[in-house]
């Protein structure tokens, strides 16, 4: 079984990286002189994708450790060789940048601060989870999303329950790769090697239950609506939950 106290740790060590590239990004961008917004966009379409690469790499290694850690508490045995998950493309990361830049050509060009730290968190965190979904599926074993805080978001909790019912079906060879995650996402990719691998706290089955009752609600398979209605019928279980009384 994995440890809370291990999911904590890994997910400490995350947060950490990612506290770094925000400082770093937040620095290099408020440096920048807003009065030129095509100089400003050229400069981060180079910075960025740079910026998150390293760190992401740093982010695969990260994960890939812990991975082994989990293998072993697990009493793996065998001889496994671990492979790193690529970073997100610089094409990807510059293709966000070009949508965000036209903040820069408006009365608050500032804005961009925001959205852009929101998107390094998600690239730099990106590699670490696809480094776990990937060896998950090398190995032949599966692997949770497992929301981690008091609290996490319906967006996160519908997409746990998503991947409880293919750990509880030992679907190993599933295909999701853990892409659907946003920026500030806490959520973090855990191998799961038996149902006992479960850890404290992660209940599968509550979340499926509770997103069955949300699509039952909405009437619908689109998940805006299920999320929508997992709002207002859940509103205790998650941070954004909506109080109609």
């Amino acid at each position: 079984m994995v440890a809370r106290e291990d999911i904590e740790q890994f997910r400490a060590a995350n947060s950490e990286l990612s506290k770094r590239v925000k400082d770093t990004l937040e620095a290099f961008v408020r440096s920048l002189d807003f009065t030129k917004p095509e100089l400003v966009r050229d400069a981060l379409l180079e910075f960025m994708p740079v910026l998150t690469a390293q760190y992401g790499s740093v982010a695969a290694s990260i994960a890939a450790e812990w991975y082994q850690e989990q293998r072993a508490a697990d009493g793996a045995v065998g001889r496994f060789r671990l492979a790193l998950a690529a970073n997100v493309p610089a094409d990807a990361v510059q293709s966000k940048i070009r949508y965000l830049a036209g903040h820069l050509w408006t009365p608050t060009p500032e804005a961009i601060v925001g959205p852009l730290l929101t998107a390094a968190d998600k690239y730099v965190k990106q590699p670490g989870r696809s480094t776990m979904a990937l060896n998950a599926k090398r190995e032949g074993v599966a692997w949770a999303r497992v929301p981690t805080g008091a609290k996490t978001c319906t967006w996160c909790l519908i997409l746990a329950s998503r991947d409880a019912v293919y750990v509880s079906e030992r679907a190993a060879k599933k295909d999701k790769s853990g892409e659907d995650y946003h920026g500030d996402c806490d959520c973090q990719a855990v191998r799961i090697g038996s149902s006992a691998d479960y850890p404290p706290g992660y209940l599968p089955d509550d979340y499926y239950d509770m997103y069955q009752s949300a699509r039952d609600e909405a009437g619908s398979n689109d998940v805006k609506d299920i999320a929508a209605a997992f709002r207002r019928l859940h509103p205790d279980a998650v941070k954004d939950g909506v109080h109609t009384h």
